[in-house]
């Protein structure tokens, strides 16, 4: 049977009224986890009200190299 583990990384964004998300920061990170071995499996933002996002968590799973 097969084992996997589990990363969750917090992408947080930018500003106050208008906020933004630094996309090629993300894209950066999300490549080099790739690269490692890591699939995006799921993705959750975080409203902080108003249908204003704060923070976008990014779900990753590998199978286990233990």
């Amino acid at each position: 049977m097969k084992k996997y583990e589990y990363k969750v990384i917090n992408a947080t964004t930018i500003g106050f009224w208008k906020p933004k998300l630094e996309t090629n920061v993300v894209t950066e990170e999300m490549n080099k986890l790739g690269q490692d071995g890591w699939e995006l499996v799921s993705v959750m933002d975080t409203s902080v009200g108003y249908g204003q996002t704060n923070e976008i968590l990014l779900f990753f799973k590998r199978e286990a190299r233990f």
